[in-house]
């Protein structure tokens, strides 16, 4: 699906250039999120027919992070007199007046113009595998893609042209299941990989299967592990997973010691989801829980009791499990994706109250009365009548489906879109994007016949790689469409040959005779 026009209205100031050389309005690109959900699905019969309420803004429009991104985007306030036109800002490109101090458009400027071209349809499909794909990821330049499968097997493609060729293909361990999570280390020349077993297992990019490091976890009680999310420290020298039995594992890559944070009392609440607060600082990690709660820890301090790690701080506001965390690396805000329907972001600053957790536990165990794995999703996710007792998220986006498994929901790129989107696999097999702004779904990209359990976006270029359990891994990227297209599938070619409404006919025959 493509993009439709849509003008911003007099209360919107979402598309407007900041002061330093644009001055005008803009013509804004959406996809209305509840087209999306309504329109039929000829290969989802299952898709229920929900309608999701308008995004509540009143908190999130107050918040540094919408002023921020606002800003990188070249979005701030101005004035409404002039509708901004193409020509005239590359003429004042071509004057050098674009931008104070800038011979051409700014960073934000380019923000602006490549935001208008994010990926909206599939573009190719990869590569087909033999079985669900759980992975893929890009290195920090790009320049590497990572894929895992569950027929036990890493493979390395070359990212740095957009041709993505095989460079290497690696035999995992010990993985009974599947490959469950995959990360490269900071400097990409690493990168380790989990399975459900008790180790993380490191290896060099153009490796071999003999060239296999791993980390052994000793100290837990169950003896079965499973490791469903990792991530490598900012300096590359610890890696951390969530895991289930409440525990969080923390291993040191030179020594292979582990040590081990209990986020909960009792042993059978999951860790679906970690990560480090801001790629600056190796200290600060955060859990996302599968009963719903964020749990933010002090790697130097949090090690005290064998029976409860003390957590910093706390969040509360999901109904239902954590299955993804991505952050902003601004050292404030993540966002969380959950069971529940929903992707909250958050502020660190803005932690929840604690106390809440006891009168608000009846009504969400009252909800998550349903297995993500096979049951249809509780229709009361999609439009909760009043948030959790104790929320503190800032902004909260609904129009995706979360279930069958641990899906994935990030931050677009900084440097390329200023982070003015969410990109999330859906299990209806879309690619759903949020415009973080507005809350509202920006583009469905339709492509996968399964569950897209995880994407990563370029840190470069505008494209999308997408892995699903179709076992297909697709790349995804902007496509202009020449005319304006509908939401809904055309059904079949016989659509061309039905008869013209009436207004239709009488409309083309007043023109012939005219013509005449």
């Amino acid at each position: 699906m493509g993009n439709s026009l849509d003008f911003p209205s007099d209360d919107e100031d979402l598309w407007e250039f900041p002061e330093e050389g644009f001055g005008y309005n803009v013509i804004n690109f959406t996809v209305d999120a509840m087209d999306v959900q309504l329109r039929p699905q000829n290969y989802h019969p299952n898709k229920l027919p929900v309608i999701i309420n308008k995004p509540n803004l009143d908190k999130f429009q107050k918040s540094d992070m919408y002023k921020e991104i606002k800003e990188r985007s070249s979005l701030t306030n101005q004035s409404r007199e002039q509708r901004w036109n193409l020509l005239n800002a590359l003429q004042q490109r071509e004057n050098g007046i674009a931008a104070r101090g800038y011979s051409s458009f700014s960073p934000s400027q380019q923000r602006f113009l490549g935001n208008f071209y994010i990926p909206n349809q599939k573009a190719m499909r990869l590569m087909s595998l033999d079985a669900k794909v759980f992975v893929s990821k890009f290195n920090p330049s790009g320049s590497k893609l990572l894929t895992a499968c569950q027929d036990g097997y890493v493979r390395i493609y070359d990212g740095s042209k957009g041709t993505y060729h095989l460079i290497n293909r690696i035999n995992a361990r010990d993985v009974q299941w599947s490959i469950t999570d995959a990360d490269f280390s900071p400097n990409g020349q690493h990168f380790a990989y989990s399975t459900w077993s008790r180790s993380f297992y490191i290896m060099p990019v153009n490796g071999t299967d003999d060239d296999c490091q791993w980390i052994d976890v000793n100290e837990t009680s169950s003896s079965r592990v499973a490791i469903f999310s990792l991530r490598f420290s900012p300096m590359g020298d610890k890696l951390i997973g969530g895991s289930n039995n409440s525990t969080v594992i923390i291993g040191d890559v030179a020594t292979r010691a582990t040590q081990i944070l209990r986020t909960h009392r009792v042993p059978d609440i999951d860790v679906n989801a970690v990560s480090f607060i801001n790629d600056k600082d190796p200290n600060m990690i955060i859990a996302g829980c599968d009963d719903g709660l964020l749990k933010v820890y002090d790697l130097r301090t949090s090690f005290r009791s064998r029976n409860l790690s003390k957590s910093v701080i706390s969040f509360i506001g999901h109904y239902d499990g954590i299955t993804y965390i991505d952050s902003r690396n601004d050292g404030y805000h993540v966002l969380s994706n959950s069971k529940d329907q929903s992707i909250k972001i958050w502020d660190m600053r803005q932690p929840s109250n604690l106390r809440n957790r006891s009168s608000s536990r009846s009504h969400q165990n009252a909800k998550a009365k349903w297995d993500y794995r096979w049951d249809r999703v509780p229709r009361e996710f999609y439009n909760p009548h009043k948030a959790l007792d104790g929320d503190s998220s800032i902004m909260t986006y609904r129009g995706h489906r979360v279930s069958k498994t641990l899906l994935r929901a990030k931050f677009s790129p900084a440097e390329q879109t200023g982070q003015r989107f969410i990109y999330t696999g859906c299990a209806t097999g879309r690619i759903i994007i949020y415009d973080v702004l507005t809350g509202k779904i920006r583009e469905a990209i339709e492509g996968h016949r399964n569950v897209i359990r995880d994407l990563d976006w370029h840190p470069v270029r505008s494209e999308i790689v997408s892995s699903s359990w179709d076992s297909h891994v697709h790349l995804n990227n902007y496509k202009r469409n020449m005319a304006p297209v509908s939401l809904k599938r055309r059904r079949s070619s016989t659509l061309d040959n039905v008869p013209l409404r009436r207004s239709r006919r009488l409309a083309d025959r007043s023109d012939s005779n005219t013509r005449a």
